[in-house]
């Protein structure tokens, strides 16, 4: 199964030791299309790029770890977008975005009306391409396009409200998602955001989500166990235990792992829901993903591969269930 991932990349720049930044290639929709390929699966990449030397080093970053570009579009007069990663003594960041006249934002439904999707695939986007009205319609229009092809939709909410326009508009399109999206990832903190805005408890703005619609909803929590619910069943698997330096693609990189496992049992969106203990083992293997890359500094140089898991959590039990 091929994983379109659709949305931002930018450039990261993160803190060194002598207080400079160094520039690396970033954007979650791109970390976990990086990081399904360095498992070993097909990906490919759909989104806007700059005409500027930051694009040059995005594309080659691409290239690198054979993740295909075929469908993404020269945007003529836009800059490369940019984050200024900032760490805590846990690992934890925060960002601030340059995102004036950027190409992840300037590009339109017409730049996509030839993207040829594949027989079984997976489509993967997060909120940040919701942002202003006009890449708000590209968004939904892709979203209706995988829809329509039968495409297993994940969607990453990844919230970033330093980068809305207007959050007044933030769940309504959101929300808007929601009926397409059979895979929901979220954290903690994002879901009592969420529910708060609705006026809901947490745990009825879960059956609201299956309710209308989205099959499987993934909730992490930093550290703490991390979990998936359906409409039928509940999995709870506690995270290895590490020593965090970087958390900036932790749940980027459980994506990667779930979407991978996933892949690799050819579960599709009729047969999701019904293949749960597939479901359980693609967690399993997903918090595994994500602790590997929060004990490096950077994102896609520590995506792990199959064998980066299986050497580093070799005595690790994925089965340890807390719920």
């Amino acid at each position: 199964m091929q994983l379109t991932c659709f949305g931002e990349m930018l450039i990261d720049l993160l803190p060194t030791g002598d207080g400079s930044l160094n520039p690396i290639a970033g954007g979650a929709p791109a970390n976990v299309a990086v990081g399904f390929a360095k498992l070993g699966g097909s990906a490919r990449f759909v989104g806007g790029f700059a005409e500027d030397p930051f694009s040059l080093q995005l594309k080659s970053t691409l290239a690198l770890y054979a993740v295909g570009t075929e469908y993404c579009v020269s945007i003529s007069g836009a800059q490369t977008a940019l984050a200024i990663v900032h760490l805590d003594a846990q690992g934890e960041r925060s960002f601030s975005f340059y995102r004036d006249n950027t190409a992840d934002i300037a590009i339109r439904p017409k730049d996509f009306e030839h993207l040829q999707w594949p027989d079984h695939g997976i489509f993967h986007f997060c909120s940040n391409t919701l942002t202003d009205a006009e890449v708000t319609s590209t968004t939904m229009a892709l979203l209706k396009s995988a829809a329509a092809h039968n495409q297993l939709i994940s969607f990453d909410v990844n919230l970033r409200l330093n980068l809305w326009q207007d959050l007044s508009c933030l769940s309504e399109r959101i929300e808007a998602c929601y009926p397409y999206v059979d895979i929901l990832k979220m954290s903690k903190d994002e879901l009592r955001y969420l529910a708060e805005e609705k006026n809901m408890r947490e745990a009825s703005y879960l059956d609201w989500l299956l309710s209308v619609g989205v099959q499987a909803v993934i909730s992490s929590d930093g550290p703490n166990p991390c979990s998936v619910l359906t409409a039928k069943d509940f999995y709870s698997v506690a995270s290895p235990t590490i020593d965090a330096v970087d958390t900036t693609g932790a749940g980027d990189s459980l994506m990667a792992g779930f979407l991978f496992q996933l892949s690799q049992h050819g579960i599709s969106k009729d047969t999701l829901v019904q293949n749960f203990p597939t479901v359980k083992k693609a967690l399993s293997f997903a918090v595994k993903c994500g602790a590997f890359t929060c004990e490096h500094k950077g994102v896609m140089p520590f995506m792990p591969t199959r064998i980066d898991v299986s050497e580093r959590f070799s005595s690790f039990n994925p089965e340890a269930l807390l719920g």
